[in-house]
């Protein structure tokens, strides 16, 4: 990972020490840290910066600048869980006593029902992956839909952690958000999908690497694999899949799938997993919505499968009185 040397110390040592998340997380933390300094250098005695500058009466006022230029509670409150994270940091590496963030009070937040997909969307897109005719891209959209799995999972699923045949089938995700692994069994459509994928003989132009680990590999695979790096489809590779695809619609079903993400084929897989009866603990068990200590992290699935406004709306009108 590469830090821009203009960073002031402390947050290119904090940046280092995050080695191995998600760079997407990463860069947002470095993003909220480096508008903390640059609003502290405004305040008296705040440049140049240094750690001590981090109390509890400036990190409010920090927080009461972004209510007041109108950022959404949203915003603060993933501003707030940056900031507990670098003075975690900082305490963790014995430069602050304590954490200076901790007494400060989470933004209220709405809590919305991520997407769930209607019948005419799945409709759409599950023609538009059949017309497609790529047993590649009908392995990866089988993975977001029906496993529910993360753009950057299925990417860099690993050929030898799956166990497919005629019958059952296996996949074993590993290091996937917050380092956690797990295995999952597959639902049929999944199953057929990837199996289909990988006995493509290799003279297919589809047909995966054999050279590589993983399952589905990049166009630059052999660079990749020349320069020690992983040869794997990356999650913008993926995601570019996810674009081309969809454009492939016609004017009429691209008003159903226009904004709709890969991400929100997993959202959509746990409202319909809700729908067919799971628990949430057997939902955040296959998401993998898991605490550090394995116990399912059931506040985060609950977010997932929240009703939506309308199916609240429709609701109203079987209340009786």
């Amino acid at each position: 990972m590469t830090v821009p040397s203009t960073d002031p110390e402390p947050l290119r040592a904090f940046a280092q020490a995050l080695a191995g998340k998600d760079p997407k997380t990463i860069n947002a933390y470095r993003s909220v840290i480096r508008d903390l300094i640059a609003w502290l250098a405004t305040r008296p005695g705040g440049d140049p910066f240094r750690l001590n500058l981090l109390t509890e009466t400036a990190l409010r006022g920090y927080m009461q600048h972004l209510e007041a230029i109108n950022r959404a509670p949203r915003t603060r409150s993933k501003a707030l869980s940056a900031i507990r994270r670098f003075c975690r940091w900082a305490v963790d590496t014995g430069q602050l006593p304590r954490n200076p963030a901790y007494q400060l009070e989470r933004p209220t937040v709405e809590m919305l029902s991520p997407k769930e997909l209607s019948d005419d969307q799945r409709y759409v897109l599950k023609n538009l992956v059949e017309r497609q005719e790529s047993p590649r891209l009908s392995a990866i959209f089988a993975l977001g839909y029906w496993s529910g799995l993360r753009i950057s999972e299925v990417a860099a699923l690993r050929f030898d952690h799956c166990v497919i045949n005629q019958r059952a089938g296996t996949i074993t995700v590993v290091g996937a958000k917050g380092s956690k692994t797990r295995t999952l069994d597959l639902h049929n459509r999944a199953r057929r999908a990837l199996l289909a994928y990988l006995q493509l003989p290799v003279t297919e132009s589809q047909a995966r690497e054999p050279d590589s680990l993983y399952v589905f590999t990049s166009q630059r695979a052999a660079w990749h694999r020349q320069q020690n790096r992983p040869d794997h489809l990356s999650a913008r590779g993926a995601a570019h899949l996810w674009t081309r695809l969809k454009a492939q619609a016609t004017h009429e079903e691209w008003q159903f799938i226009q904004d709709i993400t890969f991400h929100d084929l997993r959202h959509d897989w746990a409202h319909r997993a809700r729908a067919s009866g799971w628990s949430l603990e057997e939902i955040a068990a296959y998401a993998g919505h898991q605490t550090k200590d394995g116990a399912p992290a059931i506040q985060t699935t609950v977010r997932y499968t929240l009703p939506s406004r309308q199916q609240i709306k429709e609701k109203l009108q079987t209340l009786q009185g």
